[in-house]
């Protein structure tokens, strides 16, 4: 069996010793990085209140001032963004990534989405927005909602009339009817009819009929 060079070995994994200057250096550079997205929301938050607070040209003048003028549009609606969803970014300033870009993707993601990013720990400070791609491309998650209808409170004679104006609503906004109730619509319609045009028995009438005179 050949013998094994361990120096090659430790050769080719070195192991590198940081000097504590640089391991200071880092974590000064990791917290700006905080600083930097909390100061983004905080940047957001100020945005979101002006907009709220200030009139249509009053805010126009706030946007020149800051710089952020209608060549900014993306910016600024971006930040609004941030602003409206900031609540789910409220105890995660650590790992939050030091880009409105990257704040703004995570805001745009729906609750279950924002979740799943969360649970395999996708967002940290080194995160970009591309990060997310593979999230974006999955399917919208759909949702069965179902609904009960009754007509109950509907006088008989304008059930049908009911049904047919729900039926096209339902076929405009393309809403699925799971349960075919044409029929039993039908048969109470029918019997209905049959109930008004059969009031008095055809015998009864004839038996109760005045004799012809000559």
């Amino acid at each position: 069996m050949k013998d094994l060079d361990m120096s090659k070995v430790m050769s080719s994994t070195p192991v590198v010793v940081y000097s504590k200057q640089v391991s200071e250096f880092v974590s000064q550079y990791r917290l700006c990085v905080q600083k930097t997205a909390s100061a983004i929301l905080e940047l957001a938050s100020v945005v979101k209140s002006a907009k709220d607070s200030l009139t249509n040209d009053e805010f126009k003048l706030f946007r020149q001032e800051i710089g952020a003028n209608e060549a900014k549009d993306s910016y600024i609606k971006k930040l609004l963004c941030i602003a409206k969803e900031s609540s789910r970014f409220a105890d995660m300033s650590e790992n939050l990534p030091p880009s409105y870009t990257t704040l703004y993707s995570l805001s745009q993601l729906n609750d279950d989405v924002f979740l799943k990013v969360c649970e395999d720990k996708v967002i940290s400070p080194r995160m970009t927005a591309s990060a997310l791609s593979a999230y974006l491309s999955k399917k919208p998650i759909v949702v069965d909602l179902q609904a009960t209808l009754s007509f109950k409170n509907v006088p008989d004679s304008e059930k049908s009339l009911a049904y047919t104006l729900i039926k096209d609503i339902c076929e405009k906004f393309k809403v699925e009817l799971k349960f075919n109730i044409d029929s039993p619509f039908s048969e109470k319609i029918k019997s209905l009819s049959d109930l008004n045009a059969t009031a008095v028995p055809a015998e009864e009438s004839i038996s109760n009929a005045e004799p012809a005179t000559a």
